[in-house]
């Protein structure tokens, strides 16, 4: 981690696009997934059962881009972790996302 907060996670050539992988930021699971330039990381556990979000469909728009959980299909906002549609109630974490030096580097935003 650098002292402003960022940790590198892989290399941007190693992640896909549009295919949500599994990462870990301090022992937290954290799902990354690319949408061309676009970049996104939330937290990789459903907040209803605890299902990994990883294994879900991924969905891109132009303004709304979701994943949504492989059990019972609750839908997260891939850029906010907002809750778009239950069971689920409560949102999952966000991430600040960057390339630098060709490496994907998320931060906590709390």
């Amino acid at each position: 981690m650098d002292e402003d907060g960022w940790v590198t996670l892989l290399p941007l050539e190693g992640l896909p696009d549009r295919k949500p992988i599994a990462a870990s930021l301090e022992g937290v699971n954290v799902l990354v997934v690319r949408d061309g330039e676009r970049l996104f990381a939330i937290g990789d556990r459903c907040t209803h059962q605890g299902a990994p979000l990883h294994r879900g469909r991924a969905t891109f728009g132009g303004s709304l881009s979701t994943v949504a959980c492989p059990i019972h299909g609750s839908q997260f906002d891939l850029a906010t972790g907002a809750v778009r549609r239950g069971p689920a109630m409560s949102p999952v974490p966000a991430y600040d996302v960057r390339v630098e030096d060709g490496m994907v580097q998320i931060r906590d935003r709390s």
